[in-house]
């Protein structure tokens, strides 16, 4: 390890310790990203960033070489968060700045600047190494609420599993954008069966605000994020908003192009990577064995047994597509016995992450 491999190196290594981490990759295309996404310079500053907010002033304290000044520093570190590698924020009226993940995070600020060799180099460390990253942390970085159809007759259930409370929350600091999993796979040759829409995904609050610096996206009102949420859930996407009580961001997501999705689904039992607290139910005595639920599945959950509907529960994450599609209202959301309470913002559910994380590497107390 030699030259400008060394700063890319150090950098892997320090966003691999972060909450979502980054881990290494043989083939090298873990520094092949790092390259993409940043400059040698800004790989420097990004060292001593934490995911904990930090002011350029606290900053300057993690960088004893630079002979820059707090100024010169937010100056670089606003270039960063327009580029999309670093996120920023307001916090008591000062700029504070913090390391992002590649998912989400990085990866979707991107959607602007997205080649098939991006495409391409992602794809690769998915498959290589991200993918178990992303999926084995015990407090999942998203998660799938019902879609707001399915539960107008169900029990009553949490405000952060309810779309239109999500939306009030953001007090209307909303953006809508394209989805990068759709956009990378029609770049790729690919159409998604799903919908021919692209505006479907929306960020909220701290998140729309560094997606607008991004160029990501356009800022919608609150009736018009509840209207495009209701064309999603027609055309048959699912709801995953970070796992948050005050979101940052609703994916609206279909089990064909989405890349946290296709890698759940390509498990025998997708419910256990997915955070929902939701199954799905078949009323027996209702079901006429039409198989339009099986259609509206993303997940492969739902088959036909002598002409009725059974639901697989490890594959079912709870979305609620199957209950608007039965004409016959033969399907119901049941509520899990242990219902998941996600933590309340951004930087509660990367402390309890991290919390895990350090937990699993320290091992069993003995």
């Amino acid at each position: 390890m030699n030259g400008e491999n060394d700063i890319y190196r150090k950098l892997q290594q320090h966003l691999d310790s972060m909450p979502i981490g980054f881990p290494a990759a043989e083939s090298g295309v873990d520094l092949r990203l790092l390259k993409t996404l940043f400059t040698a310079e800004q790989a420097e500053i990004a060292l001593a960033l934490d995911y904990r907010f930090r002011s350029a002033e606290e900053i300057i304290a993690y960088l004893p070489g630079s002979n820059l000044s707090a100024t010169e520093l937010e100056a670089k570190l606003d270039e960063m968060a327009d580029q999309g590698n670093t996120f920023v924020k307001l916090q008591d009226g000062v700029k504070v700045y913090a390391n992002i993940p590649l998912v989400v995070g990085m990866l979707e600020l991107q959607v602007n600047r997205l080649s098939l060799d991006l495409l391409k180099d992602v794809e690769a460390y998915f498959q290589e190494t991200f993918a178990g990253e992303f999926l084995r942390t015990p407090v999942r970085q998203m998660r799938v609420i019902p879609i707001e159809k399915s539960i107008t007759a169900g029990p009553r259930i949490g405000t952060y599993d309810e779309l239109r409370p999500l939306i009030d929350k953001a007090e209307g600091r909303i953006r809508i954008g394209e989805c990068m999993c759709r956009k990378g796979m029609q770049m790729a040759g690919h159409t998604c069966e799903v919908t021919a829409r692209k505006e479907t995904c929306m960020a909220f609050r701290d998140f729309a605000d560094l997606a607008g610096r991004s160029g990501w996206g356009r800022p919608i009102s609150k009736e018009e994020a509840i209207e495009i949420a209701a064309k999603n859930e027609n055309d048959g996407l699912m709801l995953q908003p970070s796992n948050e009580q005050e979101a940052q961001f609703i994916c609206s997501c279909c089990g064909d192009c989405c890349g946290i999705l296709r890698l759940a689904k390509a498990f025998p039992r997708p419910a256990e990577f997915v955070a929902t607290n939701y199954y799905a139910q078949v009323k027996v005595d209702l079901c006429n064995g039409c198989g339009a639920c099986l259609e509206r599945c993303q997940m492969d959950a739902i088959r036909l047994e002598n002409n009725i509907a059974t639901i697989n529960r490890d594959r079912c994450i709870g979305c609620g597509l199957c209950v608007t599609a039965c004409a016959v209202e033969a399907m119901e959301l049941m509520k899990k016995q242990k219902e998941q309470v996600p933590p309340k913002d951004m930087e509660a559910l990367y402390e309890t992450i991290m919390t895990h994380k350090k937990a699993s590497l320290i091992g069993p107390q003995q």
